[in-house]
């Protein structure tokens, strides 16, 4: 079995760590920011922070909003000499829409040591983060955490379910409703209503020759520096060139990629991640909702850009049609802790039930040789997978994104982190 290891890797490019905190008088020190504090942000807000004291003592962080007198989170921290990073997440769901106090307070038997005030910039807007606040709200999800789990959320609530993921009757009567209003073209219905029979959809000629162009030159550069300690003909990936390569950037922000998205989720669509490939990845196949995971479901889909034509026996990628149907698997699913390190267990039981799924349905196993230019967004719980590479020589040149509805909870399953969304301007 060939490993998924750190196959979804967070967005650091994106992540703020605390600057160095002054200690108070108690010689404890409570250093916290988010990204949130500058830029409006949807879905979880999370604060980086920073704990120490002159002296190894416990103490208990509490997390208050606006003027609450009482907290909304505390727990139980070892301070010690050395510095401790962290991290909250806050639904800002919970928060409203617009500018929210937060205040963070480390305390003993004797009282406050130290405490710290930030102002978030809360976004939900739309449809969506109005459905996913009041399911929030009527199930009782903390407003404040430091694990993400699926077991937070109500997923089988029917009236959060994607219309694409919706008996067929209602997916013809939604796409003919996108025909009537002029929302969307004969091509473009097209495509949707594959990706909703087959669980991906094909767009081909999307990327203009300039542009492919300077995305190869860009991979090209990245090569030659060996970023990442990159070696020639290995399967690795190189996380988030689009923070080093415009090129690369203006893929991950392509407006017709934003598009279909879109239309996919009847939200604006925001980037989460980019990984780039000279070779095939030859990964296990695999759903991504364990490790990209939104509430509400659906919320996520991966996009695959060929920067080549891509070649027999290179590594190509694998598609299961239809599996997208499958159940989705979660952590708690499989009686599993979040991976930390190691991520053998997660490969045992897993991939197991993988294998039972795809098994028990008898799925056929599609091989994608795209031409250069040709985009390919899957559903988040298609079955896919990087298959071998035969010919060593040969490379497959792509960049993968991932992308998620704007007004869902983002998060990672299989780690339990909080998901890091572009929170820029967006093209479509």
């Amino acid at each position: 079995m060939r490993s998924i290891l750190r196959f979804f890797d967070r967005n650091r490019g994106d992540t703020l760590v605390a600057e160095r905190p002054v200690p108070d008088s108690t010689g404890v020190t409570l250093g916290a920011a988010a990204a949130a504090e500058s830029v409006p942000t949807s879905g979880l807000i999370v604060v980086e922070t920073t704990l120490q004291a002159a002296e190894a003592r416990q103490a208990t962080l509490r997390v208050f909003l606006g003027e609450a007198a009482k907290p909304a989170f505390e727990k139980t921290v070892q301070l010690t000499a050395e510095p401790q990073q962290g991290w909250l997440a806050v639904h800002g769901h919970l928060l409203g829409n617009g500018p929210a106090r937060l205040r963070l307070e480390l305390s003993d038997a004797g009282g406050p040591l130290a405490e710290r005030t930030l102002t978030v910039k809360a976004r939900n807007e739309g449809p969506l983060a109005e459905a996913t606040r009041d399911s929030l709200k009527r199930t009782g999800v903390p407003a404040v955490i430091d694990l993400c789990d699926a077991g937070l959320y109500d997923y089988d609530d029917p009236g959060l379910k994607a219309w694409y993921d919706r008996a067929p009757a209602e997916i013809e009567a939604h796409l003919a409703h996108l025909k009537a209003s002029g929302a969307a073209n004969d091509a473009e219905i097209a495509a949707l209503r594959q990706f909703t029979e087959e669980g991906y959809l094909v767009l081909p000629d999307v990327i203009d020759q300039p542009l492919l162009g300077r995305l190869n030159a860009a991979l090209d550069d990245a090569v030659e520096k060996k970023i990442e300690g990159y070696e020639w003909g290995v399967s690795q990936r190189l996380h988030n060139l689009h923070n080093q390569y415009p090129a690369i950037r203006e893929l991950w922000l392509h407006p017709t990629v934003l598009r279909m998205l879109t239309l996919i989720f009847e939200a604006p669509a925001r980037p989460c991640q980019s990984l780039t490939y000279v070779f095939g990845s030859e990964q296990q196949y695999h759903q991504d909702t364990i490790h990209l995971t939104p509430f509400p479901a659906g919320r996520m889909c991966g996009v695959w850009s060929a920067l080549e034509d891509v070649q027999p026996d290179s590594g190509e990628l694998v598609v299961f049609p239809k599996s997208h149907r499958l159940p989705r698997v979660y952590m708690k699913d499989a009686d599993l802790a979040k991976v930390t390190g190691d991520w053998t267990e997660f490969g045992e039981k897993v991939v197991a039930v993988w294998t039972s799924l795809l098994e028990s349905g008898k799925f056929t196993r599609e091989i994608y040789r795209p031409k250069a230019g040709t985009v390919l967004i899957w559903h988040e719980n298609l079955m896919h997978a990087g298959s071998m590479r035969l010919d060593r020589e040969k490379s497959r040149r792509s960049i993968v994104g991932h992308y998620f509805a704007e007004g869902a909870v983002v998060y990672y399953d299989s780690s339990g982190m909080p998901g890091v969304l572009y929170e820029g301007e967006l093209t479509a």
